[in-house]
């Protein structure tokens, strides 16, 4: 399995292959990241994981497989769209895409369709994050008053993990 990520900076990149093992990762800001897909998906792709929609989703399409699939849990590039995207309208593509590939594209939202798992979930994890067999890195920002700005910050990509507000001090044991 050769595993090629995407992300929003060098830094974000370093990270994925040097941390989390990716065997590449492409800054989506920087350069063509269609024509650097090609480069790197030689044989295209059976899975893509899509999180961010937009361009993005528009360079890695062509790519995809015959049969790949396509698991959305996000188009964070549309979150604050009101309007249809600009440019020409994709959707035929897409529709073709799927039909002539015979592509398996399915919406998922965690808590709605896992959130039964939950108390699993956390058994596993929690298991994993203590044997330091899963790898995560938190953003975190002091203060509820700083909550809309590292929002709008989040989704323009300035964070760098899983975004966490601290809205309290430690509580003593048995608080």
């Amino acid at each position: 399995c050769y595993v090629v990520g995407i992300a929003g900076g060098e830094e974000k990149c370093r990270y994925a292959e040097e941390v989390l093992g990716f065997d590449r990762c492409l800054n989506h800001r920087s350069g063509d990241l269609a024509e650097s897909l090609k480069r790197y998906c030689r044989d295209g792709s059976d899975v893509y994981f899509e999180s961010v929609g937009g361009p993005v989703f528009d360079a890695v399409l062509p790519l995809m497989n015959t049969k790949g699939r396509i698991p959305v849990c996000g188009l964070i590039a549309d979150y604050n769209s009101t309007d249809a995207p600009e440019g020409p309208n994709r959707l035929p593509l897409f529709q073709s895409a799927i039909l002539r590939k015979r592509l398996h594209v399915q919406g998922f939202i965690i808590n709605q369709d896992y959130g039964h798992r939950f108390e699993e979930f956390f058994q596993q994890m929690s298991q994993w994050v203590a044997e330091d067999r899963f790898v995560f890195r938190e953003d975190i920002v002091d203060g509820l008053d700083n909550a809309p700005e590292t929002f709008i910050g989040m989704l323009e990509g300035k964070n760098f993990g899983k975004v966490l507000i601290k809205v309290a001090g430690d509580q003593p044991t048995g608080a």
